[in-house]
């Protein structure tokens, strides 16, 4: 009598009231919709979890974060640095040749002392020598003046005295000798002293000379191969920009195709699904979303639950193929309920 008395009071509304009222009506099944929307959330939060975790691409491995070039790192030696290699490499070059310089010296020194020390033996021994010839000379001289009884004579002071000139004579002559060889000993040495000062002094210009000349070598070593280093660090870095370029393209086009793939799957998966069906897990938890939306909905006025399915921005996606099967059931109660009244 309820139901017949509401009707018959609609009869009197006009058309903007009754929509009005429906469309307050459908708001309101949208507002009570919200706690099937959160069980229909924590059913499909479940399905979700219980699927395979999708397979992550392991970018950095398929596609290299750079092609593995190294840069060469080199630190030039400094002006100053290069002129205290040069100067140790010269100073030791010259060293080792100032030795040969002084060994050769002393070698020839050396040999002069030892003609000197020989001429001065050899004065010694003449003078020995002379000592004692003239010495049995005198005596022989004595002897045969005695024999001749002539001991205090005239004649044997004469010969003893030729005997001391000639003795004299002797010592000079040796003494002129030994003279003139330490004259030619000295003056040896005097050439052996120039010569040597006059190579030390050419040695110093030669090895000045040098210095200048190696460090401008090793600088211009120094300044090509900072240059050759940093033409090839110039070339790695520019082959790593153009592969950083590449591989983010490569990387965007990969995840492209691999999207354009996953749709394509889902799509698959979603054309045999509305065809046959869903199975398994799936089956279950979507009849499960189902029956909570069948209740609900049923539970609203017939003509009014078709439109509030309709206007549920969630539903579609919550139930799935169930959609449409909730849909016509919702439909053939409000066609079954026209048809009653």
């Amino acid at each position: 009598m309820s139901d017949f008395w509401e009707e018959f009071k609609d009869l009197f509304k006009t058309d903007s009231r009754r929509e009005e009222e429906r469309r307050q009506e459908i708001n309101n099944a949208l507002q009570a919709e919200k706690e099937l929307s959160e069980q229909l959330q924590q059913l499909d939060r479940e399905y979700r979890e219980s699927l395979p975790e999708e397979e992550v691409p392991d970018l950095d491995k398929l596609f290299p974060e750079d092609l593995g070039l190294e840069k060469i790192d080199y630190t030039p030696d400094t002006d100053e640095q290069i002129a205290e290699r040069a100067q140790s490499e010269t100073d030791y070059k010259k060293a080792t040749e100032k030795n040969k310089l002084d060994a050769n010296y002393d070698s020839a020194v050396k040999a002069l002392e030892e003609e000197s020390d020989k001429a001065g033996k050899t004065l010694g021994e003449k003078y020995r020598e002379l000592e004692a010839v003239y010495g049995d000379l005198k005596k022989q001289t004595g002897n045969d003046s005695v024999k001749r009884g002539m001991a205090r004579s005239t004649v044997l002071s004469s010969a003893l005295h030729d005997l001391d000139t000639a003795r004299f004579a002797s010592r000079e002559e040796a003494k002129s000798a030994y003279d003139a060889t330490m004259t030619e000993v000295e003056k040896e040495l005097r050439r052996l002293e120039g010569e040597q000062e006059t190579a030390l002094a050419e040695l110093d210009l030669k090895y000045a000379a040098e210095l200048s000349d190696r460090i401008a070598e090793l600088k211009e070593e120094r300044d090509a191969t900072a240059k050759k280093y940093a033409d090839f660090n110039n070339s790695v870095a520019e082959k790593e920009q153009k592969y950083a370029v590449q591989r983010e393209k490569d990387i965007a086009k990969y995840l492209e195709n691999l999207e354009e793939e996953r749709l394509k799957k889902e799509e698959e998966t979603r054309e045999y699904e509305k065809a046959h069906g869903y199975s398994g897990d799936k089956l279950e938890n979507y009849s499960k979303r189902y029956d909570l939306a069948f209740d609900f909905y049923s539970s609203l006025s017939p003509d009014i639950a078709v439109d509030a399915l309709k206007a549920s921005p969630t539903m579609r996606y919550y139930l799935g193929n169930f959609y449409d099967k909730l849909l016509s059931a919702l439909t053939a109660n409000e066609s079954a309920q026209k048809k009653y009244f």
